[in-house]
């Protein structure tokens, strides 16, 4: 028993001494003949610094400093190889595991490194693999290094590649790779809170793709992303053996219009739900160009809409519904068939906007829109109301969006039915001529319409025509942006003095308007009131009046002296 424990003790010793000579023989001297080896079977150059045997973990060997390929190469600081004693002693050559760490891979040589091992059967059968695994490799793409990559081969007993795995970023993106006809992959990729590489400001919160990778393309199946409460599912392509192009159809597009605007830096304050679906492509030489060549075709609906055109406006614009056709090109964005439902009515028509200079262009027309709620949202002055039909062309330039009322250009034409004018009470300035109003009042109407002009210096009423009952009226009226009013009104009052035109002056400002007759009609009025006497004698001064205004063009607004002394001659027959 004794000689036994002996023994036993002696070839332990051995065995020892044994593993400690392997790991201390110098190995370089094998190195040029590994290299050669290793070039002709993965027929691809390769270069090894340093070769030397190592027991720990387990008895392997360690390629140090390897390089394998040309340009499009994969470099790493070690390469070990574990052996399958067990397959070796009944004569079989089997690589257990191939570990590459520490260093950078091309993608195109991994592919080309998998597709190797999955259909050289003759290499296979003289070394069989188990796994092959990468461990802290960076990918390098083109335009981009990804990573760290983790991954792992995993072989089949007839040496034929089972399935692969990826995963980057701690494990934020996984892929699975599993190998099919013609060297093509089925591809399984899963993403959550991964910062898209050169767009580190898109951080995706959820990322599924099933598709097919092929050797100059990838195709997606079905795709379905997440980010910032937005949620996007569809079918696409990406091309990348000659720079980038990108092909996808959206299924559907569900997002918050304010998270669409924030991605897009875009400085309208739009709310609401969006929903949309459509044909996007784009290309580049490089990814960053990806966006510059956008184009985006499809059909795009909005529900809840708000729009707040400027901060110091009192409420934002509100849409019902908004349906159109979005066309997204790399310098123009139009929108087409246009149909939206708010405050009662519709909108519809037109519009584009070029990158160019962030140039708005419109054309639209509207029914039958509520007009209180949508005056009330662009001032604070409650102008007027009633319901609305019109058209209009309009255009205005989207980077100096808070000097809205200067930047707005618009011509169209306006028809109100059934509202009221605020603080104008044009029936009592036109039926009592001499007399000043005790307060501010309103003129109700049947029918209000005219054309509008929108520009640099205000807003631009012509051809105005109002009728109420027994009350009607034509003329002008301008509004500088400092909500100043100038303008004159033509107006008839049946039922006081006769059938007669009043020229009313209108001015002042929104907030304090006056209107007052113009001064050659209270010089009329007070001439033919001197002569005829009151009644006959007023109306046909006044008629006279207007006859002048119109022919010279005088407004009664120079002279504020001779105003007040044309009223007082037109009360001092009323009071006798």
């Amino acid at each position: 028993m004794r000689f036994l424990k002996r023994l036993f003790l002696i070839l332990l010793a051995l065995l020892m001494a044994a593993m400690v000579a392997i790991y201390l023989i110098p190995l370089d001297a094998y190195v040029p003949e590994v290299e050669q080896v290793l070039s002709k079977q993965l027929r691809e150059p390769i270069t090894v610094q340093h070769l030397r045997l190592a027991a720990v973990p387990f008895p392997h060997l360690e390629l140090q400093g390897v390089r394998l390929g040309g340009d499009e190469r994969i470099t790493a600081q070690s390469v070990d190889v574990e052996l399958d004693f067990s397959g070796l002693l009944a004569g079989k050559k089997v690589c257990w595991r191939i570990v590459i760490r520490d260093g950078v891979a091309a993608y195109a040589q991994v592919r080309k490194l998998i597709v190797w091992f999955n259909s050289a059967p003759a290499v296979v059968r003289r070394v069989a693999v188990r796994e092959l695994q990468l461990s802290r490799m960076g990918l390098l793409t083109p335009e981009m290094i990804l990573g760290p990559v983790e991954g792992k081969l995993e072989f089949a007993q007839d040496g034929k590649l089972e399935r692969a795995w990826f995963a980057m970023d701690e494990q934020k993106v996984t892929a699975i790779l599993s190998p099919q006809a013609d060297r093509r992959f089925d591809v399984k990729m899963h993403a959550r809170d991964w910062a898209v590489p050169q767009f580190p400001q898109l951080v995706l919160d959820e990322l599924l793709v099933d598709g097919m990778l092929g050797e100059k393309d990838f195709m997606a199946q079905n795709f379905a992303v997440a980010l910032h409460g937005m949620h996007a599912s569809g079918s696409g392509k990406v091309e990348f053996s000659d720079g980038w192009r990108i092909q996808s159809a959206f299924s559907e597009v569900d997002a918050p219009l304010d998270q669409v605007m924030a991605a897009l830096g875009n400085p309208l304050a739009l709310t609401g739900a969006l929903h949309a679906k459509g044909q996007l492509n784009s290309h580049g030489k490089v990814l960053r160009e990806l966006r510059d060549n956008l184009h985006f075709a499809g059909d795009v609906q909005g529900s809840h809409v708000t729009l707040r055109i400027a901060q110091d406006f009192q409420h934002p614009l509100a849409f019902d519904e908004i349906e159109a056709h979005v066309a997204v090109q790399p310098e123009r964005l139009a929108v087409n068939a246009l149909d939206a439902k708010l405050y009662g009515g519709k909108l519809s028509g037109s519009a584009s906007v070029t990158r160019k200079n962030s140039m708005l262009k419109a054309d639209v027309s509207v029914s039958e829109i509520a007009m209180q709620p949508v005056v009330e949202a662009l001032t604070n002055e409650m102008l007027f109301s009633g319901s609305m039909d019109g058209a209009a062309k309009l255009s205005m330039r989207l980077d100096a969006i808070e000097r809205f009322s200067e930047n707005l250009h618009l011509d169209g034409h306006f028809h109100l039915r059934n509202g009221v004018l605020s603080k104008l009470d044009l029936v009592q300035a036109a039926s009592n001529p001499g007399k000043v109003p005790e307060k501010i009042g309103t003129t109700r109407f049947d029918d209000l319409s005219g054309l509008l002009n929108i520009d640099a210096n205000g807003y631009h009423f012509r051809k105005i025509k109002i009728t109420s009952g027994s009350f009607n009226a034509d003329g002008k009226i301008d509004i500088s942006h400092s909500l100043q009013l100038g303008g004159m009104l033509d107006a008839d009052v049946k039922g006081t003095i006769g059938l007669v035109s009043m020229p009313l002056v209108i001015s002042g400002t929104l907030s304090n308007p006056v209107v007052r007759p113009s001064g050659t009609a209270l010089a009329g009025a007070a001439v033919g009131t001197a002569i005829l006497g009151p009644g006959l004698g007023t109306a046909v001064g006044i008629k006279i009046g207007s006859f002048l205004n119109k022919l010279f063009g005088k407004d009664g607004e120079k002279n504020d002296k001779k105003n007040n002394t044309n009223q007082r001659a037109l009360e001092m027959p009323a009071k006798n």
